[in-house]
C-alpha cells in the first residue's frame, strides 16, 4: 500500500487551516463596525465558558468524590471568569483544580 497520498492531503489540510485562520482578519476590513459582529464578540466568550463548564459535569455519575471535584472546579471557573474575564485563565484554573482535588483524594 502506497502512502504517497499523505503529502498532498497534508498540504491541503494545512492550506485550508491557514486560510480559515486568516479569514476573520481579511473580512474585518469589510465588516467594519457591524453591530452583529460586535455583539458576537461580546457574548461568545461567555457562551464558550458555559458550554465548557456544563460539559465538565457529564462524568460524575455514581462517584460522589468526582462530582464534588467537578462542582468545585466549576465554581472556580465561574468565579475566575466573572472576576478577570479571561477564558484561558479560567479554563486552566478549572482543569488544575479538578486534577488537584482528584489527585489529593486518590
Amino acid at each position: 500500500m502506497s502512502l504517497s497520498y499523505l503529502w498532498p492531503a497534508l498540504a491541503i489540510m494545512s492550506a485550508l487551516t491557514i486560510l480559515l485562520r486568516l479569514l476573520p482578519l481579511a473580512t474585518q476590513r469589510f465588516l467594519g463596525n457591524n453591530r452583529a459582529i460586535d455583539a458576537l464578540n461580546r457574548t461568545l466568550p461567555l457562551a464558550i465558558m458555559v458550554i465548557l463548564t456544563l460539559a465538565s459535569l457529564k462524568g460524575g455519575g455514581n462517584e460522589p468524590m468526582r462530582l464534588g471535584a467537578e462542582l468545585l472546579a466549576l465554581g472556580l471557573v465561574a468565579l475566575s471568569y466573572l472576576r478577570w474575564r479571561n477564558t484561558l485563565l479560567s479554563v486552566v484554573l478549572g482543569v488544575a483544580a479538578l486534577n488537584g482535588v482528584l489527585w489529593m483524594a486518590a
